[in-house]
């Protein structure tokens, strides 16, 4: 196989170029589909330990990195028209560019509990794939939350940040668990 990178440099030549987008909330949700399309070559490539197979796993995998293709392409319109604004960004434009990382935070999250199954009953041959992923996804769930937090700084609507403080700490706390369970059960393998 010869990976034709043509669609790769371009993309990477955008990011970056001197236009505000895409950025790193785009890049972040591109690298959890990355991250999610590895875990779902493991399975792929794996029956699992009890004779079954992940297919069931796998779709919801494919589910979740469709959506994170999505939102890579809404967070570059988010951020272009943030700027985009002639008085700079209002309080709704904030909102939108903090919304986007946190969504992007969540199919993450779901991934890397999928990703336990896939590091517990995928192939032992193929769970290094598995791991390349899970890190992946998880550095691109914690780069959304920064995000997040970041725009979330520039929000004067104290109950929207109260909420989405709380929602950043679930989501942060459940993403450590899952990872750490995906990370022990490969080690384990």
């Amino acid at each position: 196989m010869t990976l034709d990178t043509r669609a790769l440099d371009r993309f990477l030549d955008d990011v970056a170029s001197a236009r505000v987008a895409p950025a790193g909330g785009t890049g972040a949700a591109v690298a959890g589909a990355l991250g999610t399309a590895l875990c779902e070559m493991v399975c792929v490539h794996s029956a699992d330990t009890t004779g079954g197979t992940l297919a069931d796993v796998r779709d919801d995998l494919r589910t979740e990195r469709d959506h994170l293709s999505d939102l890579a392409a809404a967070d570059a319109a988010v951020v272009d028209d943030l700027f985009a604004a002639a008085d700079g960004p209002d309080e709704a434009g904030l909102k939108r560019a903090t919304g986007v990382p946190i969504t992007t935070a969540e199919a993450c999250l779901t991934v890397l509990e999928l990703a336990v199954d896939v590091t517990e009953r995928g192939s032992p041959t193929a769970v290094a794939d598995a791991v390349t992923g899970v890190l992946l996804v998880d550095a691109a769930l914690h780069a959304s939350l920064r995000t997040a937090r970041h725009n979330l700084d520039r929000i004067a609507d104290p109950s929207f940040v109260a909420v989405i403080e709380e929602r950043t700490a679930e989501i942060e706390v459940r993403a450590d668990d899952a990872r750490d369970r995906a990370m022990g059960n490969a080690e384990a393998r």
